[in-house]
């Protein structure tokens, strides 16, 4: 999916994290990005094409010691996180918030519960 806040939600969140959470996350990531070569691919992650990334982002979550692969888990689940939080990607997940929010609204008022 092209079209996601996820990027903008990611954003905002390391922008309103404590300057040295915002430190060691951009550090982490950066380390993600070059996690591919140390794998022995020919190039960063984003210049992979996403097959590659894939690949070689599966290869890194059972690669090397523990407490590295605990991290790249954290950043997966922050990923996830973003794109969580984007109305489209979970329409597309079969979860609509505000049909959701309809139904509870209609539920309320048949029943005459404030």
């Amino acid at each position: 999916m092209r079209q996601t806040t996820a990027v903008t939600f990611f954003d905002t969140w390391l922008a309103r994290s404590p300057r040295l959470n915002r430190i060691a996350l951009r550090g982490l990531l950066y380390l993600v990005e070059l996690a591919p070569r140390g794998l022995g691919a020919p190039k960063r992650l984003r210049r992979l094409s996403a097959e590659e990334r894939a690949r070689a982002l599966t290869a890194a979550e059972g690669a090397g010691p523990p407490q590295a692969r605990q991290l790249l888990k954290l950043i997966k689940g922050m990923a996830f996180l973003a794109y969580y939080a984007d109305d489209g990607v979970m329409r597309r997940l079969g979860y609509d918030a505000e049909a959701n929010v309809r139904r509870g609204r209609e539920l309320r008022a048949r029943e005459a519960r404030p």
